[in-house]
């Protein structure tokens, strides 16, 4: 485990000023290896990180929470790397409200061309505090049915079965850092315990995907307390009603580009 966790927000749907902001997500992770995780939806990453000082250039890991272009459409910009992603990540998906492609723009050929890819729906250790969490079990009753308005380019569902995250041990507990958690935030912490196998989780970051104040809201913040979860950080695809609402329960500030987070 670390001691210390340094997370440096390289796109959000909000910014700091002086930084651009997207609907996309991408942080830089540092623990006892500095990975990159999600790359947001253009070269906006890049050009935040320039600003803050971060080479990406100097980050040789790579790790790609599910292929939607809000997640990896800066891969088009990524040479000389390890990526880490669910084999399912290259599908072609398409939105059901707007009936738009929004697959990752970069095509697997291309990205192999110029990058070493590890393709498992396993858990995979990056480090000994570093774990990606593979493909997530969806085992909590009350998201269990999580649906998602997208399918395949066949007209099948595609209920993002490549959707995972980062979880990193720390000293204070685990900390989990989600894409989009169309899995269900829940069950992704679930399958970091278990994977770590570490009870204890101090904080949770990143997208959650929950949009309205509702019953399924209520639980998720309700399992989070019973766990003893203490920081909770949601952000990009989290609407700020719902933002609003783990504010009142946990610690944790409102991310946004430009931020840098020590935990």
């Amino acid at each position: 485990m670390v001691t210390s966790l340094k997370i440096s927000v390289l796109s959000d749907k909000q910014a700091l000023c002086g930084y651009g902001s997207e609907h996309g997500l991408s942080f830089l992770v540092e623990a006892d290896k500095r990975v990159l995780f999600d790359t947001g939806a253009s070269d906006l990453f890049i050009r935040n990180a320039e600003k803050m000082g971060i080479d990406i250039d100097s980050v040789d890991t790579v790790v790609l929470s599910h292929g939607h272009y809000d997640h990896g459409n800066g891969l088009q910009w990524i040479d000389g790397k390890q990526i880490v992603m669910h084999p399912d990540a290259f599908a072609t998906r398409i939105s059901g409200r707007s009936g738009r492609n929004i697959s990752i723009a970069v095509s697997r050929q291309t990205l192999e061309s110029r990058n070493k890819i590890i393709e498992t729906k396993e858990p995979l250790w990056i480090t000994e505090s570093i774990v990606y969490l593979g493909e997530i079990q969806r085992v909590l009753p009350f998201e269990q049915e999580c649906s998602t308005p997208f399918h395949f380019a066949d007209g099948s569902p595609d209920p993002v079965a490549d959707d995972s995250a980062l979880a990193v041990k720390t000293a204070n507990g685990l900390i989990v850092i989600s894409g989009c958690a169309h899995a269900g935030i829940c069950n992704i912490v679930e399958q970091a315990r278990r994977v770590a196998q570490s009870d204890k989780v101090y904080g949770v970051i990143g997208g959650f995907h929950l949009t309205t104040v509702d019953q399924r809201l209520e639980q998720t913040i309700t399992y989070l307390k019973n766990i003893g979860c203490e920081i909770v950080m949601p952000s990009h695809c989290t609407s700020d009603d719902a933002i609003a609402e783990f504010h009142k329960h946990f610690k944790g500030e409102t991310v946004k580009t430009g931020m840098v987070i020590e935990l």
